[in-house]
């Protein structure tokens, strides 16, 4: 029996900027164009707000690391980027070696820790 669970998750709002991404693609060469035309416009036209972060076991972490309030977050685009912030050399990026890192907050408060998943 699968028993459903809401959990926490974060979400692009797409929602409130739909008509800005059904514009761009209307600037977009695509080949062949009725890819534009149908797919990704009937597609985009009607898009919800995404979930994007999954849970370890389904899928990619997402690398945010926050204060406690979350009035200040930072997301992580590379491991050369984590080192800079760390000041740790990175040699795994598995969730032992790089969750208890913190980062130096840039607004003088507490460090930033990892946002669980």
């Amino acid at each position: 029996e699968t028993l459903p669970r809401a959990v926490p998750s974060w979400f692009v709002k797409v929602e409130q900027m739909r008509d800005q991404v059904c514009a761009n693609n209307l600037k977009t060469y695509w080949v062949p164009s009725v890819v534009q035309e149908k797919r990704f416009h009937n597609w985009l036209s009607s898009a919800h707000d995404w979930a994007v972060s999954r849970t370890r076991y389904w899928g990619t972490p997402i690398p945010m690391w926050a204060n406690e309030d979350f009035s200040e977050m930072r997301c992580i685009g590379s491991i050369e980027e984590l080192e800079q912030l760390t000041g740790q050399k990175i040699t795994d990026i598995h969730r032992h070696f790089i969750d208890h890192l913190e980062i130096p907050s840039s607004k003088g408060g507490p460090p930033l820790k990892r946002v669980e998943d």
